[in-house]
C-alpha cells in the first residue's frame, strides 16, 4: 500500500507539470499573476483548444492511475500484469455479459442520480453540487466537438476506452486486489474501492450511481480476476454516455455530460436491480474459467508469504 500510495503520489505531481506542455501558449500569463483560477479555466475551455485539453486528459490520467499501479506491481510482484488481472483471455459470451450487465445499470443508476437530488440538502449546497456538474459539462463540450465520424472515434478513445484501461487497472487490479488480500475480506474491499472510484471523480450529485458503478465493476473482478472484463464494462458506460453526446451533436443540439443521462422512472429503476441479479447469476456460469482466481501468480521462491497479523502461534514462535 505505501508503494501505491506513493507512486500515486509522485504520478499526480508528475501529471500535473507534464501536462502544462500541451497548454504551453494556450496560458493567459496575466490570469496566473492574478491567481483567478476561474477565469483560467474559462479562457482554456474553448473549442479551439480542444486537441490540447485531449492531450491533459491523457497525460494527467496515464500518470495518476496507469504508471503509478505499474510501478507498484512490478516492484511488489513477480509476475505484475498477471497479478492485475492482464494474463487472462476473454470469449465472446463473457464480452456480452460484461456489456449487458453495464447497459442493464443505467436505469438502476439513472433512478439513484435522481433520489440524490431529492436528499435534504441545503439550497446553498445544492447550488455548488450544480455549479461542480456544470462545470465538468464544460469540460466534456470541449472534450467532444465531434463533427465528423472522425472525431467521435477520437473521443471514444480519449474519453471512453483509455479511461477505462487506466482507472480499472488502478482501482480494481491495483487497488481492490491489494484490499482484498490484505483485508482478507473481498466484499469490504470491493465497497471500499466503489467509494474511493466515485469519490475521485469529484461528482457529488452523482456519487451514489458511479458508487453502484464501482461495486458492480468490482464485483466483476472480484470473482474473476480478468481485468479485461472490467475495461470492457467500463468502456461500455463510457461509449454509451460519448455516442449520446454525438448524436445530441449531430441533431443541433448542445453537446454537454447532461446530455447522456436520461430520466427513468423508479419502477424501471427497480427492475433493472432484478435484471442486474439474473445477468450476475449467468455471468458466474459463464465466466467459470476465472471464478475465484483473482490476481493469481507464481509465488516468489523463499518468500515468507505468512500474514504477521493472524494470530498463529507457529509464526510467533519462529520470531521470538
Amino acid at each position: 500500500m505505501g508503494f501505491l500510495i506513493a507512486f500515486a503520489g509522485a504520478g499526480l505531481i508528475t501529471g500535473a507539470i507534464a501536462s502544462i506542455i500541451p497548454l504551453l501558449g494556450k496560458i493567459n500569463l496575466a490570469d496566473l499573476k492574478s491567481g483567478s483560477s476561474a477565469k483560467l479555466m474559462d479562457n482554456l475551455l474553448t473549442p479551439a483548444n480542444a486537441g490540447p485539453l485531449m492531450w491533459v486528459q491523457f497525460i494527467s490520467t496515464l500518470f495518476l492511475f496507469f504508471l503509478p499501479v505499474v510501478l507498484y506491481a512490478l516492484v511488489c510482484h513477480k509476475k505484475p500484469f498477471t497479478h492485475l488481472g492482464y494474463s487472462h483471455s476473454v470469449t465472446i459470451q463473457e464480452i456480452f455479459i460484461a456489456v449487458a450487465i453495464m447497459i442493464a445499470c443505467l436505469p438502476f443508476a439513472g433512478v439513484l442520480s435522481q433520489l440524490t437530488e431529492k436528499l435534504p440538502f441545503s439550497k446553498a449546497t445544492l447550488q455548488h453540487f450544480k455549479e461542480a456538474e456544470e462545470g465538468y459539462d464544460k469540460q466534456v463540450a470541449v472534450f467532444t466537438q465531434m463533427k465528423t465520424i472522425g472525431d467521435y472515434i477520437l473521443s471514444l478513445i480519449i474519453m471512453a476506452f483509455l479511461p477505462a484501461v487506466f482507472e480499472e487497472t488502478f482501482f480494481r487490479g491495483g487497488l481492490q486486489n491489494l484490499l482484498s488480500r490484505w483485508f482478507k475480506a473481498p466484499v469490504f474491499a470491493v465497497i471500499i474501492t466503489a467509494v474511493i472510484f466515485s469519490a475521485v471523480h469529484g461528482s457529488y450529485l452523482g456519487f451514489l450511481s458511479r458508487a453502484v458503478l464501482g461495486f458492480i465493476l468490482g464485483w466483476m473482478y472480484y470473482r474473476t480476476g480478468n481485468i479485461w472484463l472490467n475495461i470492457i464494462g467500463h468502456f461500455t458506460n463510457n461509449a454509451i454516455a460519448v455516442t449520446s453526446i454525438y448524436i445530441a451533436a449531430r441533431n443541433g443540439t448542445a453537446a454537454t455530460a447532461s446530455d447522456a443521462d436520461q430520466v427513468f422512472p423508479l419502477w424501471s429503476g427497480i427492475l433493472s436491480l432484478l435484471v442486474i441479479i439474473i445477468l450476475f447469476i449467468l455471468f458466474e456460469k459463464i465466466c467459470k474459467k476465472d471464478i475465484d482466481h483473482p490476481g493469481e501468480e507464481v509465488l516468489i521462491p523463499g518468500y515468507n508469504y505468512q500474514n504477521p497479523f493472524e494470530n498463529n502461534n507457529e509464526h510467533f514462535k519462529n520470531l521470538n
